[in-house]
């Protein structure tokens, strides 16, 4: 995997993209008892999507960020999308899926094409200066993917599947991967735009979550908690924060199991840490989130959070620190 990242020119961030999404999807999904896992090339290309969803906003005064080096790109095609269905309040890409609206259904099936045709056909192939490029096929069997590739092709293979060990591989080392990834995306960019932009900045607008399409959640999740933080069970201020019990840079889950309301001293105390099991467990037994997600339109998720959980917590050493409150920790035991 490393070497994938590290060798060779990006002509995009797709191939970014792609491993991410495999990544995170192994982190959520357990794999068949030999070892494999079945991923539908669709599931692949809404992680895709929704990673580049808050993406495509304007960064600063640089306006909309390349996310390859010439030409329309698959982040102006979200774009597009995502304008429209904004004025129909829908305003993440999880709950466009939910919604099933239109917009979003075609724009999945013509970008599931492009997906095959690049990043899964050249995912695995490594340049080399003297024959142009070598390819071993460890993480799944591409021979079937190629850069003509049509829809129907597509259709009829469907899948790929994950060889055995992979999926396993992926989950424990989720959290170095995640960080190489990022760290490899945000250069991209850099080097794609050409311009004086900061790293961190950067990163942040890149893989920090939207948080203008959370703040539907303020009152339905402070009236749930009866005005009470999530973690502390003090009363709340007017500065209400709406967290990610898993948090979002460990795992992007924005669905209302996976969202508390919780107050400014906590929520930033806590940050991107891990917190202790019993934080995640409260927040999937709490009652009325189905009315929530109805009401706000923001999807539940609850599967999702449930799975990443149990992959996040199955992958962490033991002795890893686990937030339990504010300056607050204990160790994790395997």
């Amino acid at each position: 995997m490393v070497q994938l990242l590290e060798s060779g020119r990006r002509e995009s961030t797709y191939k970014l993209a792609t491993l991410l999404a495999l990544v995170d999807i192994c982190v959520e999904n357990r794999a068949a008892p030999d070892g494999s896992l079945m991923v539908p090339i669709n599931e692949i290309t809404h992680r895709i999507v929704a990673y580049y969803w808050p993406q495509v906003r304007v960064f600063n005064d640089h306006g909309r960020l390349s996310q390859n080096k010439s030409g329309r790109s698959v982040p102006d095609r979200i774009a597009e999308v995502r304008i429209q269905l904004a004025t129909a309040g829908v305003r993440t890409a999880e709950a466009a899926r939910e919604a099933e609206h239109p917009a979003y259904v075609r724009l999945i099936r013509s970008l599931r094409l492009t997906v095959a045709q690049q990043p899964l056909t050249h995912l695995q192939t490594v340049p080399h200066v003297r024959n142009g490029g070598t390819r071993d096929d460890f993480l799944f069997d591409a021979s079937r993917f190629h850069k003509k590739m049509t829809v129907d092709q597509v259709d009829r293979i469907g899948t790929i599947t994950l060889r055995p060990g992979i999926p396993e591989g992926l989950r424990r080392t989720s959290a170095l991967l995640r960080a190489f990834i990022r760290s490899a995306w945000t250069q991209d960019v850099v080097t794609f735009n050409r311009a004086e932009l900061d790293a961190e900045d950067l990163d942040g607008f890149l893989f920090g979550t939207d948080r203008t399409a959370l703040r539907s959640l303020v009152e339905p999740l402070r009236d749930l908690q009866d005005d009470l933080c999530f973690y502390c069970g003090r009363r709340m201020a007017s500065d209400v924060h709406i967290d990610h019990v898993m948090a979002w840079s460990v795992i992007p889950i924005d669905g209302v199991a996976n969202l508390v309301a919780a107050d400014s001293r906590c929520n930033l105390d806590k940050s991107a840490s891990i917190p202790v099991r019993v934080h995640v467990d409260r927040a999937l037994e709490r009652s009325d989130l189905s009315e929530v997600a109805r009401t706000t339109r923001v999807p539940l998720l609850h599967r999702r959070t449930s799975s990443a959980a149990d992959g996040v917590f199955g992958s962490l050493p033991s002795g890893s620190l686990l937030w339990r409150g504010v300056r607050d920790y204990e160790s994790h035991i395997a």
